[in-house]
């Protein structure tokens, strides 16, 4: 699994997620991560799994990277991204390769890897993984025609699956997907954690609450979650309900930002905690959640159909407007514009919410993308298709011989 996460925690939580249902459902498989976060892997892997970490790149526009940690230049750094996933094909020479959300990777830092797939004739199913939305349309099309992705579609991908639902958002279609790679494209539904949660009793004891609401506020990494959670603590005393409020800032937020958190939440009786060893546990035992709008988050507040209030990221990317746009006109949560956001604000949505029922199961989207990806992989995996299949040359394949193997 190729896994491009250099900013927050999202494309390294789902890879995760499918890695660890994976060897859970097949003990025999090795599945292998290749990434790029800080801070992977970050979350528990189980047996079987391991990963290689290759240096960070952040992304600063559309399509346009820079260096993540090393003071060199963007362009050596690519090389030995490059480099060490070719040699990982080379080496492992797995039976299936899942790239997430990039055809390319990251500026086509993935493209030699894959040209060696194909130029060796490995009996490798190449897979892309993509969420719901990626960015506005029309920015992610013109990125992709002239990063050479939909080529690099046609040329070395056998199948795409689109981790949402098409009655939520046509990805298929509106980043033309479906015109570069016609054959196997499918939905797969939401893929959210759906580990086993505590009972929400736990929770309360282990933060000392009695009934009053539970208020949880997180934002994933937290790299860009001040605002959020600086203006949550200023709206907190303008509202007119007793709860209890934890709030989890990432281990991304720099460390001056989560102390001047710490010390204006003391005097209120916010709890502040960097991580939780159990974030699925707290969310199920929410009565709200106020949060930012990744896709994770997002899929996990709807698996156990959260009031929730979604902040979204004001850029570089339109993702989160967009996914926060889509659910709150479908009614499934409050959603306030980065634009529009203020004190006064957050609290009048706050007691709003509160008030409000819950989404009802019926409301919700597909939430099953983890066993829908979990069986189709493994279908592809199976015994008798894995070892049997033979390769056959694409129309648009590279020349044989274009690279050798170390």
């Amino acid at each position: 699994m190729y896994s491009q996460d250099s900013y927050g925690l999202g494309h390294l939580r789902r890879a995760t997620n499918l890695a660890n249902a994976l060897v859970t459902e097949r003990p025999d498989l090795s599945v292998l991560l290749v990434v790029d976060s800080p801070v992977a892997p970050f979350f528990d892997l189980r047996a079987h799994i391991d990963f290689v970490k290759l240096p960070t790149v952040v992304k600063v526009a559309a399509g346009v990277f820079r260096p993540g940690r090393l003071l060199t230049t963007y362009g050596l750094v690519k090389a030995m991204r490059s480099t060490v996933s070719r040699e990982v094909i080379a080496r492992f020479r797995p039976d299936l390769v899942l790239v997430d959300h990039m055809p390319g990777g990251a500026n086509r830092d993935l493209v030699p890897a894959l040209r060696l797939i194909r130029s060796l004739a490995y009996p490798t199913r190449v897979v892309l993984g993509v969420r719901d939305i990626i960015d506005d349309p029309a920015v992610t099309c013109a990125v992709w025609e002239r990063e050479g992705f939909y080529d690099t579609l046609r040329r070395y991908y056998d199948s795409v699956l689109i981790y949402g639902s098409p009655d939520v958002f046509a990805t298929a279609t509106k980043y033309e997907i479906d015109r570069a790679l016609s054959g196997d494209v499918r939905y797969c539904g939401y893929v959210c954690n759906m580990d086993p949660v505590k009972d929400p009793r736990h929770v309360r004891d282990k933060v000392e609450v009695g009934d009053e609401p539970i208020i949880v506020v997180m934002a994933g990494g937290g790299a860009d979650a001040f605002r959020l959670m600086e203006t949550y603590l200023e709206a907190l005393p303008l509202v007119d309900v007793r709860a209890t409020t934890v709030m989890v800032t990432g281990p991304f937020m720099p460390e001056e930002q989560r102390k001047f958190l710490r010390d204006r939440a003391r005097d209120i009786g916010v709890q502040v905690r960097t991580s939780v060893s159990d974030s699925l546990s707290h969310l199920n035992a929410a009565d709200l959640v106020v949060s930012m709008a990744g896709y994770n988050t997002v899929s996990e507040i709807l698996r156990f159909r959260k009031r929730a209030i979604l902040v979204p990221r004001p850029g570089p990317s339109a993702e989160q407007r967009m996914r926060a746009s889509i659910f709150s006109e479908r009614g499934l949560v409050t959603s306030i514009d980065p634009q529009e956001f203020s004190a006064p604000r957050l609290a009048a949505s706050i007691v709003e919410t509160l008030a409000r029922p819950a989404p009802s199961a019926s409301e919700l989207p597909a939430m099953h993308g983890v066993s829908t990806v979990t069986n189709t992989l493994l279908t592809w995996l199976a015994p008798d298709t894995a070892s049997a299949r033979s390769w056959q040359p694409r129309k648009h394949s590279v020349a044989r011989g274009s690279l050798a193997l170390p």
